[in-house]
């Protein structure tokens, strides 16, 4: 009967640990995105979407260098994610091929963050897309062009 007893807590006790998420999923449950939408002097219209492993309140800052072709500026930002949207930057340099735009992310997070894991997608008139993924304080490089 005692062993009984013990193969049945035990067995109970696995089952716990089963439904229980691990830290790994847990984490899941603690991250931040945000996608701002740029729109060009040419009418082109870039979105870059970020998904952060962690907190908006770990998120110190987050800076977009967008390389565009000659000519073409940043007519209007919109920051989908308002209290967000004032921890992100974005600097723009006239230095790409034609039809072809590279966005440079690098997201700053708290110390005590440690390392973050960090996607973008990326979205150019809503056909061309492009992912990558890194950490926090990598510059994460993507390039989209126009067929």
């Amino acid at each position: 009967m005692r062993k009984a007893n013990c193969l049945i807590y035990v067995l109970a006790f696995a089952a716990i640990l089963l439904v229980l998420p691990t830290s790994r999923a847990s984490a899941a449950l603690l991250r931040c995105r945000t996608d701002p939408v740029f729109w060009l002097s040419n009418g082109d219209v870039l979105i870059v979407a970020l998904d952060v492993g962690t907190t908006e309140a770990n998120i110190s800052n987050v800076n977009y260098i967008l390389y565009v072709p000659a000519g073409v500026t940043v007519k209007q930002v919109v920051y989908t994610d308002s209290s967000l949207g004032k921890k992100e930057t974005y600097q723009v340099y006239q230095t790409s091929l034609v039809k072809t735009y590279t966005i440079d992310t690098v997201v700053t997070t708290a110390k005590s963050a440690g390392s973050v894991d960090v996607i973008v997608y990326t979205r150019l008139n809503g056909m061309y897309a492009k992912t990558v993924s890194g950490f926090n304080g990598q510059h994460l490089l993507v390039t989209v062009s126009k067929q």
